[in-house]
């Protein structure tokens, strides 16, 4: 029984060694190393903060990236409910008395923050965040929207050079080499001949997280009823898709791990979600 004894002992001791000398020379990929980041476009929480709330608790990421905040009280007590840190940005579009800003909520320290003026109007908010202990830059934004009061040739071209030089603004922002998310409402469909697609290769230096062909992507904006409707005058309903993308999450010096969406009435907009590792 003592041979066998020792024996037993022996082998308990080389398989713990192994399994240490593996772990060592091929780390686990677990969440210490990870992080989840989502945007989502809000829509000014017209349809109430319960919604949206319920929507982010569900998605418990680490990093939340937002558009159409309506400004006051509402983002800190979000913000502190699901228990985030948060900044904001100067409002980019005011109605009246109403206007919105752009939040990003974390769970990690905040390093730096900046923002700055894109185009005419537009704004981009950027935070460094301290990831599991290496600074990974964050940048949300909302461009302009290609459809407005008017649809004629002449202004939507107008719109068409309004989000280049959103785009433009904040690649020239953006030098220092870091990992770097870019996540937010760009308000282009992806790989449509014509003004979106020249605005989408502007990305071109990044990944896009969702970039599968259409209809393989996750589409973040279901389309309304009423434009539907108006839709069906002229094309078969087969070919209206229930949704398209209008959101998206542009990184690297990341290594993406996965990609969803999250479909819901809280908002317009549904919520688009990525998984990364540092690489």
């Amino acid at each position: 029984m003592g041979n066998r004894s020792q024996k037993a002992a022996k082998l308990i001791i080389l398989a713990v060694a192994l399994g240490a000398a593996v772990c060592i020379l091929f780390p686990p990929r677990s969440g210490h190393s990870g992080f989840r980041a989502v945007t989502y476009n809000v829509h000014y929480f017209r349809a109430g903060v319960a919604g949206i709330e319920s929507t982010l608790a569900e998605i418990d990421a680490d990093v939340v990236a937002l558009q159409e905040v309506s400004g006051g009280s509402t983002l800190p007590a979000l913000a502190h409910r699901l228990g985030y840190r948060y900044v904001s940005s100067a409002p980019y579009v005011r109605y009246g008395s109403t206007y919105w800003v752009l939040a990003i909520m974390t769970r990690f320290a905040i390093l730096e923050r900046s923002e700055i003026r894109l185009g005419n109007s537009r704004r981009a908010l950027r935070v460094v965040l301290d990831v599991h202990g290496r600074p990974v830059e964050f940048i949300t934004l909302h461009l302009t929207p290609l459809a407005g009061p008017s649809s004629s040739r002449t202004d939507i071209e107008a719109r068409s050079q309004s989000r280049k030089r959103e785009i433009h603004d904040l690649l020239a922002w953006l030098s220092e080499d870091r990992p770097r998310v870019i996540l937010g409402d760009f308000n282009f469909l992806r790989g449509l001949p014509g003004f979106w697609l020249d605005e989408y290769k502007l990305m071109g230096d990044y990944t896009d997280a969702d970039g599968g062909i259409f209809p393989n992507n996750h589409d973040t904006f279901p389309i309304p009823e009423e434009t539907r409707t108006a839709l069906k005058k002229s094309f078969p309903d087969i070919l209206i898709p229930e949704a398209i993308t209008l959101d998206y999450i542009f990184y690297r010096g990341l290594e993406l791990r996965d990609v969803r969406t999250v479909h819901g009435s809280a908002s317009d907009h549904w919520p688009l979600i990525a998984e990364f590792l540092l690489e």
